[in-house]
């Protein structure tokens, strides 16, 4: 797809202009778009949402949804933005068997960081996680990471300069980068602990506040000796927890689709699993080790025959490190809770010393 001008509020969608930019990207072959109605609007943490439902004149033959919704990044997600759409528009269609939201159209100002995606709407077809833990597809969700997993291992365009961009945010500390980023980011921490301690006062056990400055000062010289060689090194999603995907009503026409995709990094691939297990379900311990092997024997299968089952465990003791920082920035105790529950249950702190 060609990149068109970007969309800075759904009020500048019209009949013509949406018809141009499906025609520029070829998903409309003939015929035009004869109406645009548009519908609720939803925020999220990086963009604002409006639904979209477009109708087409008679004769029409494309391959785009009567159900659209357009997503415009919020200015300090900017940068999500251009990653989310080099995902879909360079690295999604270079990932066989994979199930995505199709995308139809994508506009970015670097100047005045405004980036949009058209998008198809799925909540016709796919639905939200179940309420039950129990009920969740965990096996999956580690079968649809095992796809990006182990297509990009070790693939050189992980050695590319888009994969060397510092992140911000609660998930950076999984971005294997260079060394002097790796600490830039670890730093930026210190002050996120001291205001979350003030803030969450008693709830916050001083057991937890002592191993956090541990692994504050410890984390970057050990994540750094660990993917300093470039080994072993993957494609992550960087924030797979269960509401991140689309669960399909049908599964005997649908599938499950894994979506936000705007941190996406480079890092270790035992990552995506360990911040699912810890922050993105619940239920970990009892559906801990089952994962674990199947994504272990997912990679196996997968051809990556220089991985060996101890490096995993390592590798999976090192990303629970890896998920002891986000709750400073999320400021949730029960995260901190679920990342110090998993911290020693896996003896994580003998990978500090």
């Amino acid at each position: 797809m060609d990149l068109s001008d970007p969309i800075a509020d759904v009020k500048g969608i019209t009949q013509a202009e949406l018809t141009d930019r499906l025609v520029r990207n070829s998903f409309i072959r003939s015929g035009w778009v004869i109406s645009v109605e548009k519908g609720d609007s939803f925020e999220t943490s990086a963009a604002k949402w409006d639904r979209l439902t477009v109708a087409f004149s008679d004769d029409y033959d494309g391959d785009v949804s009567n159900a659209l919704v357009l997503k415009v990044f919020r200015k300090g997600w900017f940068g999500g933005g251009v990653l989310e759409w080099e995902f879909y528009n360079e690295l999604a269609p270079k990932t066989p068997g994979t199930h995505v939201c199709p995308v139809y159209d994508g506009g970015i100002d670097h100047t005045n960081k405004i980036c949009h995606l058209i998008m198809a709407d799925l909540s016709g077809t796919h639905t939200e996680p179940p309420m039950n833990a129990k009920d969740r597809p965990h096996e999956q969700v580690v079968a649809e990471l095992l796809k990006y997993h182990v297509r990009w291992w070790n693939d050189p365009r992980l050695e590319t300069r888009t994969f060397y961009v510092r992140h911000g945010g609660p998930l950076r500390m999984a971005q294997a980068i260079a060394k002097e980023d790796i600490y830039v980011n670890c730093r930026a921490f210190e002050p996120a602990l001291r205001d979350f301690s003030k803030d969450a006062g008693d709830e916050l056990l001083p057991s937890w506040i002592e191993t956090t400055e541990r692994v504050i000062a410890k984390y970057p010289e050990v994540f750094h000796a660990r993917v300093s060689g470039g080994q072993n090194i993957t494609l992550l999603h960087g924030d797979a927890h269960v509401w991140n995907l689309f669960y399909p009503k049908n599964a005997a026409t649908d599938r499950l689709i894994l979506f936000d995709w705007e941190t996406y990094k480079r890092g270790i691939g035992a990552y995506d699993l360990a911040y699912m297990l810890v922050h993105g379900t619940s239920g970990r311990r009892q559906i801990e080790s089952g994962l674990m092997n199947q994504y272990y024997q997912g990679l196996i299968a997968g051809g990556i025959s220089s991985y060996s089952h101890d490096e995993f465990i390592r590798d999976f003791r090192l990303s629970i490190i890896s998920c002891v920082f986000c709750p400073l920035i999320w400021k949730r105790v029960i995260s901190m809770k679920f990342a110090m529950e998993a911290y020693e249950d896996w003896g994580c702190e003998e990978l500090l010393k």
